[in-house]
């Protein structure tokens, strides 16, 4: 074996030691971070281009002709699947990880292992249809005619599947942005670049040459080595998916990439101007933002901290594990200045003590005085035979009792807009509808209510307030009522979702144009013309429940609310 030979090796056994050196590194990375699915896939690229490169070396420094066939044969068990390789590696790349099922992995590799096959019986010469040796510079070279089998099988395949890899790569880059064209370059120029080497090799551009030394397999040293930067360097591994960064740097939160030592060690652009109103950088731990940060929850607990300027500040947060393998490599947290929000929240907290405050006194004192007001008048109009004094006592007991009413309906409407907790559930809508009629109809002797025969055997969502709701609607019907006598026609329709409880009189009726100023819906509210507590009660109750009240006409005259109750 002479010297000519070895330093024609020596490109092609660089590149050998070149993908041997990165296999092995990545090897030793996963043994300490933890395995990923694109580190197995470029060992796996590796392993293919250090055995391409092997055995073409020891074609290269055989003499005999038969083992230089025999090992041009051995070195497509790295040539034959880097196609299918390069494809996988590259659905990884691009965060398509659900895409590689075991029935992918079995069609992309099908084609490579009946090539082998193929290469090794070589039926009717559809591999190989004959070699030659040829003397260049003192050194005699083996050059094979390939087959048709070995240009679809091979050649053509792998370029296809070469082509498709870097479609996904720049197609992914054109959609995710400047950051991530370098590694699409790199990978891209290290899938393209055995084809390069091919086509130069095979159109005689120099120091290419169809009978001089076969250059080819020194593109593998390029392949290695541009992959390898672009996972290592541009720590793809380190960061998070390519599929979540775009989001995180457009996020309008500060999202804090941490290594396993909590220091942080990426921010996106907002994570930038939190840690300056902090006076901390990148490379500080994360207790420079708050020492009250709680990395084991996931939850968006409020934690209060102190800016740089000495303000004090809330921030939401949110943390999540960063794992590879079993070991726990970092941290993501989440955060998001919440400062006027938890300041809005202290005024709707100290609003609501008010308000507690208020119904405690409507409750007790307001109502406890009414009613001691009341007695005292009904025992007055016993005695009274004035009938000017009577006229006038009848008119302190009638706003007497209407202020009993509009304390119980404040008392309420504060009930229902402080309880913050679920009270709806099933509830027969029979007994509050039945027991407010007849309580209505008892209590107003010049008011006829009128109810179906049987009561519905049907249950609606709602809770204790539904008995209000009637109760504010009957006795707005009597109330309002400018006929000599008040006639109510309460009747229930069941739906397949629903139920419908419709309250009609005979009074005045409602315009059309008041139909939803009388609830007090609208900008004004409660300011509308004609709107009464009462009413703006029943829809605020009914639409807790997830129903609607709304009145139409009667027929010849009066009107007709209704209450849509949903069914439980």
């Amino acid at each position: 074996m002479g010297w000519q030979y070895t330093v024609f090796a020596l490109p092609t056994l660089f590149a050998m030691i070149t993908a041997a050196l990165l296999g092995v590194y990545s090897l030793r990375y996963m043994r300490a971070h933890g395995r990923s699915s694109e580190l197995v896939a470029f060992f796996a690229v590796n392993v293919g281009l250090v055995l391409w490169t092997g055995f073409s070396t020891l074609k290269l420094l055989q003499t005999d002709p038969s083992l230089k066939l025999l090992f041009y044969r051995f070195l497509y068990f790295g040539v034959a699947p880097l196609g299918a390789l390069a494809f996988l590696f590259t659905l990884l790349h691009t965060d398509r990880v659900s895409r590689i099922t075991p029935g992918l992995v079995a069609a992309v590799m099908a084609v490579p292992v009946t090539f082998l096959a193929l290469l090794f019986t070589n039926p009717s010469g559809l591999a190989i249809e004959a070699t030659r040796l040829v003397e260049t510079g003192g050194l005699v070279v083996m050059r094979v005619d390939v087959g048709l089998g070995h240009v679809v099988l091979e050649l053509l395949y792998n370029a296809v599947l070469c082509a498709l890899a870097v479609a996904l790569i720049l197609t992914e880059a054109g959609r995710l942005g400047r950051p991530y064209i370098p590694q699409a370059v790199l990978v891209s120029v290290g899938l393209v670049a055995p084809f390069v080497f091919t086509a130069c090799t095979a159109l005689g551009i120099p120091p290419f040459g169809s009978d001089g030394v076969n250059l080819v397999p020194t593109s593998a040293a390029i392949t290695s080595a541009a992959i390898g930067v672009a996972l290592f360097r541009y720590r793809f591994l380190d960061l998070p998916p390519i599929a979540y960064t775009t989001a995180m740097e457009e996020s309008p939160d500060g999202v804090f990439v941490l290594d396993a030592d909590e220091r942080i060690v990426h921010v996106n652009t907002r994570g930038a101007e939190l840690l300056e109103r902090f006076g901390a950088a990148v490379g500080d731990p994360v207790t420079a933002v708050s020492s009250d940060l709680d990395l084991t929850t996931e939850s968006n607990d409020s934690v209060r901290t102190t800016r740089a300027d000495g303000e004090t500040v809330y921030l939401s947060a949110r943390s999540q594990r960063l794992e590879r393998g079993d070991q726990t490599v970092g941290w993501v947290i989440v955060l998001r200045d919440v400062t006027e929000l938890h300041r809005q929240k202290q005024t709707i907290l100290s609003r609501n003590e008010k308000l507690t405050l208020l119904n405690q006194i409507i409750r007790h004192d307001i109502r406890n005085d009414v009613a001691v007001i009341l007695g005292n008048a009904r025992l007055i109009e016993e005695s009274v035979e004035d009938e000017v004094v009577r006229k006038r006592l009848n008119t302190i007991l009638r706003n007497g009792e209407h202020a009993s009413e509009l304390t119980v309906n404040v008392r309420n409407l504060m009930a229902t807009m402080l309880d913050d907790e679920e009270t709806t559930r099933p509830t027969a809508l029979a007994g509050p509808l039945w027991a407010e009629a007849s309580a209505v109809r008892d209590g107003a002797s010049d008011a006829a209510v009128s109810l179906p025969d049987e009561p519905p055997e049907v249950t609606v969502v709602a809770d204790d307030m539904l008995g209000t709701v009637f109760r504010n609607l009957l006795t707005n019907a009597v109330r309002h009522n400018d006929a000599g006598r008040a006639e109510i026609d309460v009747s229930v329709g069941v739906r397949d979702d629903d139920a419908l409880v419709r309250i009609a009189d005979n009074g005045p009726g409602v315009p059309d144009e008041r139909k939803e100023e009388v609830f007090g819906r609208g900008e004004k509210g409660l300011e509308s013309p004609g709107t009464g507590l009462g009413l703006y009660l029943v829809d605020t109750i009914v639409s807790g429940y997830g129903g609607d009240v709304w009145v139409e006409d009667n027929d010849p005259r009066g009107a007709v609310f209704v209450v849509r109750l949903r069914r439980a």
